[in-house]
């Protein structure tokens, strides 16, 4: 099963750089679950199809580029490690690029992506599904 959700991992940001969210809207699940990275102030939890989209248009706002930018796939067991790099601009156009690794893991039910938690590094991504390395 973890090879699938692999796959699936795969296809779902595939499409979403070819598409943008809309592109993902059939592999989602309708009550998807998206996670802030735990170290947000106020990090919250948002729940359904709305807020996603609310999530993603807000990133897009602040600088983001809308790109998965060189992802890469690790099995995590029953969920996928997604680490990829966040482009964008500060200053909304006006300002300097910048660049961040940003962690994903995705849980998938059915086949639908079903939770997405985020975080803000490689290393935490990595401890979150237990695979940060000891020491």
């Amino acid at each position: 099963m973890s090879e699938e959700n692999v796959e699936l991992a795969r296809r779902y940001v595939e499409s979403f750089n070819e598409g943008g969210l809309d592109a993902t809207e059939p592999l989602r699940h309708p009550e998807i679950e998206t996670f802030d990275p735990p170290t947000f102030p106020d990090a919250g939890r948002y729940v359904g199809e709305a807020e996603l989209r609310k999530l993603v248009e807000d990133y897009l706002e602040i600088a983001w580029d809308g790109k998965f930018h060189d992802p890469e796939f690790i099995d995590g067991g029953d969920e996928v490690l997604v680490i990829w790099r966040f482009r964008g601009e500060s200053g909304h156009g006006g300002g300097f690029p910048f660049e961040e690794t940003i962690s994903h893991i995705y849980l998938f039910e059915d086949g639908k992506l079903r939770r997405i938690r985020q975080f803000m590094s490689r290393e935490e991504g990595l401890e979150a599904v237990g695979l940060a390395k000891p020491g």
